[in-house]
C-alpha cells in the first residue's frame, strides 16, 4: 500500500512513480514475489491498514518511530530525513513572484459581481433613457450596449447628460451609480494592495527556534504534526501541496513545517522560486518499509535492501530522485 507524497510517491500520476516506487520494484523482484499497488488517501492510513491485515507492505515515506514499532514491524531504514520549514522567499522580485501572490480567485469573484452588477444598473439606464433618448430607442441588445457605456462613464466621472437635467430618476441614479463605482474599484485595490503587501513581507524564520508566534501549517497526523503538537505549537491543517502554496503565498500561513526531502522536492519543482526551505534539518528520523507484526516478508525485505545497498542499486535509485537535491 502507497500514500502519495513527493518525490516517493508522486502524486496524480497514471502508473505509480517516485523513490519508494522504484525501490520497492526492484525489492520485490529480488524477492521474486508480484504484487498490486494499493493507494491510500493519506500517509496516516498506511499503518493501520498494515496492522488490520489490508496490506501485507506499506511504503511511502513512513518514518520509524518507537510508537510506531508497537503496531507493526519495519525493514531496515532505507532513507534519512528530518523536518524543515518552507517559507515565502525573502527577495522576491520576479514578475512569477509577484503573479502568483496576487489572489486570482476572490479577484476573479469580485469581477464577477462587478459586471452583474453594472450590466443591471445599463438595464436601469436604458429603462429610464429609452424615451427620451434617440441612443436608447433601438433593439435591445445594442440599447443594452449603450448602456452600459454610459454606465462606465457615470462610474468613471460621476456625470450624464446636462447638470440641469429635470428628470428625478436620473439625479438619484447617477450618484448612486458613481458611489457603486467607487465602492467596487476600492474593494479590488484593497485585495490587490493587501496580496501585495503579503507578497513584499520577509520571512523572520530561519529554524525551529523562531516558530513560535507564527502561523505554522502541517499534515494532521505527521511526525511533524506530533513535533508541532509536542512543543505546544498550534498549527493550520494542510492536506495537500497545493493547498499549502496557497497559503503560504497569500499569508495565511508563514511557514509550512515537513519531511525535509518532500519539501525540498516541491521547492525545487513547483515553486517557481516563490517559496523556499530555510534553517536545518531537525528532529532527525529514518523511514522504513512497514509490514504486519511477525510477518516473514520483513527478513526477505531487508536481504534485499542489503544486497541493493552491496551492490551500489541503491545508490542508482537514490541518484535519479536526489542527486540534483545535493
Amino acid at each position: 500500500m502507497i500514500a502519495p507524497i513527493a518525490p516517493f510517491v508522486l502524486p496524480q500520476t497514471h502508473t505509480p512513480a517516485g523513490f519508494s516506487i522504484d525501490l520497492w520494484n526492484e525489492v520485490a523482484r529480488r524477492m521474486r514475489v508480484e504484487f498490486a499497488w494499493t493507494v491510500a488517501s493519506a500517509q496516516p492510513d498506511l499503518l493501520p491498514a498494515v496492522q488490520h491485515g489490508d496490506a501485507d507492505v506499506a511504503i511511502s515515506a513512513i518514518t520509524m518511530t518507537p510508537e510506531r514499532e508497537k503496531v507493526v514491524d519495519f525493514s531496515l531504514p532505507y532513507f534519512d530525513s528530518g523536518l524543515q520549514i518552507m517559507v515565502r522567499a525573502r527577495n522576491e522580485s520576479t514578475f512569477l513572484a509577484t503573479f502568483w501572490s496576487i489572489p486570482w480567485r476572490p479577484i476573479g469573484q469580485l469581477l464577477a459581481v462587478a459586471i452583474s452588477i453594472v450590466f443591471l444598473l445599463a438595464n436601469l439606464v436604458w429603462l429610464i433613457e429609452r424615451r427620451n433618448d434617440r441612443n436608447f430607442q433601438k433593439p435591445y441588445v445594442r440599447a443594452i450596449g449603450e448602456g452600459l457605456w454610459v454606465t462606465m462613464l457615470i462610474i468613471a466621472t460621476g456625470e450624464h447628460g446636462e447638470r440641469d437635467a429635470s428628470n428625478m430618476w436620473r439625479r438619484v441614479l447617477v450618484p448612486a451609480m458613481w458611489l457603486i463605482g467607487v465602492v467596487l474599484i476600492a474593494q479590488l485595490t484593497a485585495t490587490v494592495t493587501s496580496s501585495q503587501t503579503v507578497a513584499r513581507l520577509q520571512s523572520t524564520i530561519q529554524g525551529p527556534d523562531d516558530l513560535p508566534g507564527k502561523t505554522i501549517g502541517t499534515v494532521p497526523g505527521t511526525i511533524a504534526a506530533d513535533y508541532l503538537t509536542q512543543r505546544g505549537l498550534p498549527f493550520v491543517n494542510v492536506t495537500t501541496a497545493a493547498e499549502g502554496f496557497r497559503m503560504l503565498t497569500q499569508g495565511d500561513v508563514q511557514a509550512i513545517v515537513y519531511d525535509a526531502p518532500t519539501l525540498q522536492y516541491w521547492a525545487a519543482k513547483r515553486s517557481s522560486g516563490v517559496l523556499q526551505v530555510v534553517g536545518p534539518i531537525f528532529r532527525p528520523e529514518k523511514y522504513g518499509i512497514a509490514v504486519a507484526e511477525g510477518s516473514a516478508l520483513r527478513k526477505d525485505i531487508n536481504e534485499a535492501l542489503l544486497a541493493m545497498y552491496e551492490d551500489g542499486t541503491y545508490e542508482q535509485i537514490y541518484g535519479k530522485w536526489f542527486a540534483a537535491a545535493k
